[in-house]
């Protein structure tokens, strides 16, 4: 597939996977969340399962298909910092307005918090995820304007040696 970074041994391999876990070629929404809960067996992956499978449905459809799940794979394993970037952004922009605001910033870290689980160590709480959260967004939002742009978001994420090193994280090879 020439919308993918992979080689054409590495798309066999992971259709096989694929077919395996989706035998009709598609994965529903419902699926998508119970393959999700598989990897957070403490917690409740449902939103953000939810969110991630909107982002992958490209065409809106209900299902994602092999080739949707293929090219977010490629990318986010070996996309550039840019594309990156523009993908967890939005996924935050959860209205698709262009910009982040705090809630939305809110919104997507309690669902990761839940999907986590009650029992991370130490335990978690939702005024601690929202204090957390404003916290970021203020160091984002680097023009105090109450919403955070893209060029600001990138800039923070760049700019911070943790966050830059876990979009690196994902770079690998089949």
């Amino acid at each position: 597939m020439k919308s993918t970074k992979f080689s054409r041994k590495e798309i066999q391999l992971i259709y096989c996977g694929f077919k395996q876990d989706c035998p009709t070629g598609v994965v529903s929404a419902d699926k998508f969340r119970e393959l999700y809960s598989q990897f957070f067996p403490l917690g409740d992956a449902t939103v953000f399962a939810r969110q991630i499978f909107q982002m992958m449905d490209q065409d809106m459809d209900g299902s994602v298909s092999f080739e949707e799940f293929l090219v977010v794979m490629s990318m986010l394993s070996r996309g550039s910092i840019d594309e990156k970037l523009q993908w967890v952004f939005n996924l935050y922009d959860l209205n698709g307005e262009g910009f982040l605001t705090v809630d939305s910033m809110i919104e997507i870290g309690a669902s990761i918090y839940e999907m986590l689980g009650k029992y991370t160590d130490p335990p978690v709480h939702e005024a601690t995820v929202r204090e957390h959260v404003t916290r970021i967004f203020i160091k984002m939002d680097s023009n105090a304007d109450g919403i955070v742009t893209f060029s600001e978001f990138k800039e923070f994420c760049v700019n911070d040696d943790k966050i830059r090193h876990n979009f690196c994280v994902f770079n690998s090879v089949l």
